[in-house]
């Protein structure tokens, strides 16, 4: 079984890129979702106006960056975590906060008042939600032991997606180019997703890519809303093993769907596939049920 696949087609820019195309639709179905609540956050009453109060707050931010707990949020740094409009319940709560600091400034710690280290940093986490709580040990020692982690997190990551292929450009101004021209098309990620990486001053490849032609009867699980390898890439995945079925749970916003969610209407079919070692006889998709009323 694999869960929430990369497709093979994008490996890696590819991969990277396809953030931004995927955060655009995201961002749309925020603003619906915004709007459809508007009592509760204030940030408009229609998807137009909810998407006119971020982008005022994100030119705002980069004019006079807003401070929450002494820390600098500019308008890059907002644009720079597109996965947290995947949740539009965290991605309310955040806007509304800073849009309150914005217009009010500062104001004592609140406790009411949400995490934006672990929504705006932590929300490309496994498994992570905008919404729950954080649950971080506090202190030094938790702190140092977290960014150890994310540190070696970072290296292996690179190293992968480095390492792995010989497609990335090394002409620094192609990217230059690249991430102008999708800072247009994309606007809340385009210039981050295209911009130059580690990757176009890499070591070549040791070895070829390896190529997949043979038939693979296996299940693939893919939620509708997954930031890090979205619903395109779950489809070429499956697309490319010939052979596969896909679990699609529509409304899912975690990345990972497997148990990573009691809700999850994925979870039945994998069991019976994990149990049988049959698989379904065409592909499932199901309907999770919304996280927040």
């Amino acid at each position: 079984m694999l869960d929430s696949g990369v497709d093979p087609q994008r490996v890696w820019r590819g991969m990277i890129q396809v953030w931004a195309t995927e955060a655009e639709p995201a961002f749309a179905r925020w603003t619906r979702w915004a709007a459809e609540r508007s009592d509760r956050y204030g940030l408009g009453s229609t998807p137009e106006e909810v998407s006119a109060t971020f982008w005022a707050l994100v030119a705002r931010a980069d004019r006079d960056p807003i401070i929450q707990d002494g820390q600098k949020v500019t308008g890059d740094y907002l644009r720079s975590e597109p996965s947290l409009f995947f949740s539009p319940y965290g991605a309310s709560a955040v806007i509304k906060h800073l849009k309150s600091l914005a217009e009010n400034g500062p104001r004592p710690a609140d406790g009411d008042a949400p995490d934006l280290k672990q929504l705006l940093a932590g929300s490309r986490s496994s498994g992570a939600n905008a919404a729950e709580p954080n649950t971080a040990v506090p202190g030094a020692a938790a702190a140092a032991a977290a960014a150890a982690a994310d540190s070696d997190g970072m290296a292996v990551y690179w190293s992968v997606v480095c390492g792995d292929t010989d497609n990335w450009p090394r002409d620094p101004d192609q990217y230059a180019r690249d991430a102008a021209r999708d800072k247009a098309k994309y606007p809340l990620y385009g210039d981050f997703a295209s911009n130059i990486k580690p990757c176009a001053f890499w070591q070549r490849p040791v070895e070829p890519a390896t190529p997949m032609k043979t038939r693979a009867d296996v299940l693939t699980v893919q939620n509708e809303w997954d930031s890090q390898t979205p619903l395109v890439s779950g489809q070429g995945l499956h697309k490319a093993l010939k052979g596969s079925r896909m679990v699609l749970a529509l409304g899912g916003e975690k990345h990972g769907v497997y148990l990573s969610d009691p809700a999850s209407c994925a979870d039945a079919t994998v069991n019976k596939y994990l149990a049988t070692g049959r698989l379904p006889a065409a592909d499932v998709t199901c309907q999770d049920p919304p996280p927040f009323p």
